[in-house]
């Protein structure tokens, strides 16, 4: 059982308090391929510390109890994610690299360029993760409140539970005013749980440009809360994803998808968490000035 013991020191009082805390684990997506960024989105630099987004959420994440990190990448880029994970995390912290495969097998017919999408990513973390664990997107800056709440919920809940749980956004934070933007837009029932998400492509800031959203609307941005437990789900899933791909060199096996059908199904529930935190995030070249500006505060 990966757990360890956290001993809290109670001056007012003459004794210790011994308890047991469940080892959590923190997943970055980085592999993908960014097009409409023209660049590796994922290994950008911003503010005076001249971090990457990744490593910012990454500060939140150790203040929050993270001590486990995983990156989904590719192996293309294993050398300077190496470089700058061993330099920026502390001692009592572990990283791991994990490559997205290629799965020739299956576009042995195609050149695809890109990987499989978000749902495959961490289907890729199966045999390394085995603690409960968030998942982020390594272009995405989530916030301290964000990432701590995702933390507490990952400590309250079984790692046999098939509850999961996902911070989501108000969507009209998380528009570019450079370009449309696709978001998983969620529907929730009276308990804040999941119902439904809906990926929708061409939102904009006006009508002029694409989809006005209500601004009401929630989305996900990828700060999801797993137990190991939706391994298994991800297994099942991207074997049916396998038997019907139509259009081998661009279809993906995204997280948002999966996850719907996995809650329509009754495999899984997801709580969604509120949080105070502002999202901040880059679509396009033209997004990073408002990211450094923000970062260099």
């Amino acid at each position: 059982m990966e757990t360890k013991k956290k001993i809290v020191a109670t001056q007012n009082l003459n004794f210790f308090i011994i308890s047991m805390v469940e080892e959590i684990a923190f997943v970055v997506m980085a592999a993908g391929v960014g097009s409409r960024y023209n660049g590796t989105k994922q290994l950008e630099t911003f503010g005076k510390s001249k971090l990457t987004m990744a490593e910012y959420n990454m500060q939140y994440a150790i203040d929050a109890g993270f001590r486990q990190f995983y990156f989904v990448i590719d192996d293309k880029f294993a050398d300077i994610f190496h470089r700058r994970l061993k330099d920026f995390l502390p001692p009592n912290c572990k990283f791991e690299l994990i490559y997205q495969k290629k799965e020739e097998s299956l576009a042995k017919f195609c050149n695809r360029q890109k990987p499989w999408g978000t749902g495959h990513a961490i289907m890729c973390c199966s045999r390394a993760v085995r603690c409960n664990f968030c998942v982020t997107n390594a272009d995405d800056l989530y916030g301290h409140d964000a990432i701590s709440r995702i933390a507490k919920f990952l400590r309250s809940v079984e790692k046999k539970s098939q509850t999961f749980a996902n911070v989501a956004y108000a969507l009209s934070e998380t528009l570019s005013g450079n370009g449309t933007v696709s978001r998983g837009v969620i529907s929730i029932d009276g308990d804040s749980y999941l119902t439904s998400i809906d990926e929708v492509r061409s939102l904009a800031m006006d009508a002029d440009n694409g989809v006005i959203p209500s601004k009401d609307s929630l989305v996900s941005m990828n700060l999801w809360g797993f137990t190991p437990e939706v391994f298994k789900l991800l297994e099942e899933g991207w074997h049916r994803f396998k038997q019907n791909v139509s259009d081998i060199a661009n279809d993906e096996f995204g997280i948002s998808n999966f996850i719907d059908s996995a809650v329509r199904g009754g495999q899984c529930r997801v709580k969604i968490l509120n949080t105070s935190s502002k999202w901040h995030g880059i679509t396009y070249q033209t997004d990073r000035a408002l990211v450094e500006k923000i970062l260099s505060e």
